[in-house]
């Protein structure tokens, strides 16, 4: 009947000293010290008086892409193109760029252009190890990584996206093994634990929660991490933990909706807290007014504390957005029995 779902200025002062004497008051003004120049605009001062330097281009569309600034990336890369041809890392930020627009041929092409510059690029072979992975050609994605372990056996990348095509083929053993030697590789790989514990937590093995808080703990401020922290906890029915760990969420990201949706099932089922329950299931719905479990588990909520007006009207609500919903329906037969009609 009930279910939850699983699914990381700066201040200028101006002194001002006065100089005060028996005859006059001098003010004496201390100029602050001129605001250091940004990133971009040294980028644009040395371009301005080099305009002919590739690197240049290279350094500030690597800067635009830094900031999403899409076109303007590409614009600068393909001018350090045009002025050098011959450098294999301008077609790796090329890459970048065609993969942040969607245009995974444009990647391939520009990745295949800087292995064949430099064939022992490493960051060219992962990158087109990873996007063979989303093209789901693994086969291609396994031959890259070989490639690059290789030439470097302490290579936690490799491992990591290794472990990931193993984990779309099924093979769950091979990928916790990857992003184990990925994470030992780099203890501090985030990516790599959260995976394990995704992995553990599927398996229902309680070591899922140690990956999980050693990944909050290398990256504090996202909520990933400690919302599937929350999933483990509450699989396992540690039910003071799983709240504690939700909270935690809603402090980094306020409006996790998913994190506000499990508080109020936890409320519901293990807590018996209905109007806490309600809460919870309010800020989920204000959120996202589409959210059919949060008006069935609310309504449920509802019809536990005796309001049956409510909990149809929430019943109902989830049989518009979602016609056929069986638990509204067993829900509203139910109301209508205890009710004796």
């Amino acid at each position: 009947m009930l279910r939850y779902k699983i699914i990381l200025m700066s201040l200028v002062v101006i002194l001002i000293t006065a100089c005060q004497s028996h005859e006059q008051k001098k003010e004496v003004l201390v100029e602050a010290d001129p605001k250091p120049a940004t990133e971009i605009e040294n980028l644009n001062i040395k371009i301005s008086k080099d305009s002919l330097n590739p690197d240049l281009y290279y350094q500030r569309s690597k800067y635009y892409t830094g900031q999403q600034d899409i076109n303007l990336a590409l614009s600068d890369i393909n001018r350090a193109i045009e002025l050098d041809d011959r450098k294999s890392a301008y077609y790796v930020a090329l890459s970048d760029i065609y993969l942040a627009m969607g245009r995974i041929p444009g990647c391939l092409e520009a990745l295949k252009r800087a292995e064949e510059l430099d064939p022992n690029n490493n960051e060219a072979l992962l990158k087109l190890a990873e996007v063979y992975l989303i093209l789901k050609e693994f086969q291609n994605t396994f031959e890259y990584t070989k490639r690059a372990l290789d030439m470097d056996r302490i290579n936690p990348v490799a491992h990591f996206i290794r472990g990931y095509a193993y984990m779309e083929l099924g093979d769950t053993a091979l990928a916790i093994r990857n992003f184990q030697v990925a994470a030992d590789q780099d203890q501090h790989y985030y990516n790599a634990y959260v995976e394990l514990g995704i992995l553990y937590m599927i398996q229902k093995n309680p070591l899922a929660t140690g990956y999980l808080q050693t990944a909050t703990a290398i990256e504090p401020n996202r909520k990933d991490a400690y919302y599937l922290l929350g999933l483990a906890y509450q699989e396992q029915e540690n039910i003071s933990k799983a709240v504690e760990t939700y909270e935690k969420v809603l402090v980094i990201a306020p409006d996790f909706k998913e994190a506000h949706y499990n508080l109020g099932y936890l409320n519901l089922v293990y807590i018996n807290d209905f109007d806490a329950a309600i809460h919870y299931f309010n800020r989920a719905i204000a959120l996202d007014q589409s959210y059919v479990d949060a008006y069935f588990n609310r309504g449920y909520s509802y019809e536990l504390m005796g309001n049956f007006e409510n909990a149809r009207k929430d019943y109902r609500k989830a049989l518009s957005i979602h016609p056929n919903y069986e638990n509204s329906i067993i829900g509203l037969n139910r109301i209508d029995s205890l009710e004796g009609f």
